[in-house]
């Protein structure tokens, strides 16, 4: 249900010109003629909003109501006022008066689901939402809107459904394209993502998002130059994107320069990309975030070109800026669960529990802590033709806390998934009902016939025990690599916030040392056969480590697999450029080049060795 009046048609017409004084102008010109005129003052109360001036926008906006207080569009407007202005429990009481003044004011359903998305309250959300479709299903800015909900609920398919459908009802909304384009990489559908961001850069040749994903994107496909092209194109748009910024350094060449600053930007920030990012990086001012961001591909940057004192600088920098952001490790916490993994999960309760799960023996998941050869290990294994490397899923995680939410209580946490679905009821039937769910992830888009499928997610080796459960003949590769060249490696990786221990080489080595606990306890338990390859092994001898690798995973052995590093398969982790090389073994024992400049690297491991 729109509203279309001349009024309306000047304003957003002077606002599409970027001339908001005429959009006032009319506004006042209008109230001077008939200062009853409800919807002029609902206008001008939107104008005033987005100009920041919030007493003339509230009173505007609750004159209008006070004149027409059963307009449903008087209360949403008012409604969107209080929102422009940040105040979203009073704009939710509002977009809640025009929907009980008109139940099948789409409009007013849709604005209420946008209130409650941003003020977190999800269920809420997504029930407006879906009214709003249910009176209109037309509305591509609701379904927009849904489907990211639906990420956050980690109901992929349903959210690609409502991208594609946006998409449909309007094709010329561009973010609708970069959302789908988004869900289209993420699950490796590089080509298809690849085509969305350039039809949205077509639309509009300022989205920073479409940029920004197309860069992403052809990263991973291994093109590094248009994806260098992609960021400028963000920065030159947006100086102060410091992911664009951060991504840029962190993939230009060793022999390539920084390109020069623009001349939009103040001269204080140096002459070029380089310059400015050192300044940003130590500005008080400037955000914990946004220096991770920097930091990080200036680490990168400067450790390409072996400027190791530059490097740990810009690391140091960088890893206490993500810190701020995400906070220290919990220590006690990670033992207190790794004992309840240890004393819970023992050989006998996987014997009591053999009946549950499926029998295929197709899924292999390659485990072990990021930066260990885990990426390296999935493109020798992918470059078989019988084998494939589906990547790393989040779908093991993600069934995980589905089984929570549906078998436990507000008090269990995802390592208790596996005993939840051996002590339900109904165990063996929910047991295969979920390896179903897995195998549908896995093999989606994979030719029939493969023999095995890669799930390369590290950090899965805290599911083991879940997915023993759903596949008790499956495989593990455990790939792992010397502790002070991995740790280094992961504390100069820009990963997630809740790899709270990335970021501190002291925690590294608690982690690690925690992780080493685990994994011998699985080695013991387990009823799955694990492989381990060690990466210092596999690149001083990757023939053989790969005929190992094969033989394991029950295939013949083939040749192509010592091609590894020419396989056009969109790899989507930070090894993506290494494992597009031949092998070298310039990165074992790394860490000494760094040893002055971060003499607590040494210091931290050798407490557990």
């Amino acid at each position: 249900m729109k509203e279309s009046t001349p009024l309306t048609t000047e304003v957003n017409a002077a606002l599409d010109a970027n001339d908001a004084k005429l959009a006032f102008k009319l506004c006042h010109d209008q109230i001077k003629n008939d200062p009853d005129d409800a919807q002029a003052h609902r206008h001008l109360g939107l104008l005033y909003a987005a100009s920041g001036t919030k007493g003339s926008a509230i009173n505007s906006g609750k004159q209008a109501c006070t004149l027409t207080p059963d307009d449903p569009y008087a209360w949403s407007d008012l409604g969107r006022i209080y929102a422009m202005l940040g105040e979203m429990d009073n704009a939710a009481e509002c977009f809640n008066e025009s929907i009980t003044i008109d139940v099948k004011f789409a409009d007013g359903w849709h604005n209420l689901g946008t209130a409650c998305k941003q003020m977190g309250k999800q269920d809420l959300a997504f029930t407006a939402l879906k009214n709003a479709l249910l009176i209109d299903d037309t509305r591509a800015d609701t379904y927009l809107n849904l489907g990211t909900l639906l990420i956050q609920a980690s109901q992929f398919e349903d959210a690609l459904e409502c991208f594609e459908r946006a998409v449909k009802e309007d094709p010329s909304l561009v973010s609708a394209r970069s959302r789908l384009a988004n869900q289209m990489s993420q699950r490796g559908k590089v080509k298809r993502a690849e085509s969305l961001f350039r039809q949205s850069l077509g639309m509009d040749p300022d989205h920073i998002e479409g940029w920004l994903g197309l860069g992403r994107t052809l990263e991973d496909m291994g093109e590094a130059e248009g994806a260098l092209s992609a960021y400028i194109n963000v920065l030159k748009r947006r100086p102060d994107h410091s992911m664009a910024l951060g991504q840029y350094l962190s993939l230009l060449p060793a022999k390539q320069q920084p390109e020069d600053l623009p001349e939009v930007i103040n001269n204080k920030f140096g002459d070029n990309w380089l310059e400015y990012a050192e300044l940003t990086l130590r500005d008080d001012k400037v955000k914990d975030e946004a220096k991770a961001l920097i930091g990080y591909g200036l680490t990168k940057f400067h450790n390409k070109r072996k400027h190791y004192q530059a490097a740990a600088e810009s690391g140091l920098l960088a890893s206490t800026a993500r810190q701020g952001v995400a906070g220290k490790l919990d220590r006690e916490q990670l033992v207190q669960r790794i004992d309840h993994m240890i004393a819970t999960y023992t050989p006998e309760f996987f014997a009591q529990h053999k009946r549950l799960g499926l029998g295929t023996d197709q899924p292999v998941f390659i485990v072990g802590l990021p930066r260990s050869g885990t990426t390296l290990t999935e493109q020798i294994l992918s470059s078989h033709p019988q084998l494939h490397g589906a990547g790393e899923l989040p779908d093991l995680g993600r069934l995980a806390a589905l089984t929570l939410a549906e078998k436990g209580d507000d008090e269990s946490t995802l390592w208790q998934a596996a005993s939840l679905v051996a002590s339900s009821d109904d165990n063996e039937a929910y047991s295969r009902g979920v390896a179903g769910k897995y195998l549908e992830s896995l093999r989606e888009g994979v030719a029939k016939g493969r023999l095995r499928i890669s799930d390369k997610s590290p950090l899965n080796y805290h599911q083991l025990a879940f997915a023993a459960l759903l596949f008790p003949n499956a495989k593990v590769v455990h790939c792992y690599r010397a502790i002070r060249d991995n740790g280094l490696s992961i504390w100069m990786e820009n990963f997630n916030p809740d790899q709270q221990w990335s970021t501190d080489f002291d925690d590294l080595a608690f982690y690690h040392h925690q992780y080493q606990r685990l994994m011998a306890h699985w080695k013991e338990a387990l009823p799955l056969q694990i492989l381990d390859m060690p990466y210092e092994e596999t690149v001083d001898n990757v023939e053989g480590q790969a005929k190992k690798l094969i033989s394991f995973l029950g295939a013949a052995w083939d040749p192509s697999c010592l091609s590894f590093h020419k396989s056009e398969r969109a790899v989507q982790t930070p090894s993506r450029w290494q494992v597009r090389q031949p092998i070298y073994t310039r990165s074992v024992d790394r860490w000494k080049a760094y040893g002055e400049f971060l003499p607590q690297l040494d210091v931290a491991f050798s407490k557990y060795e």
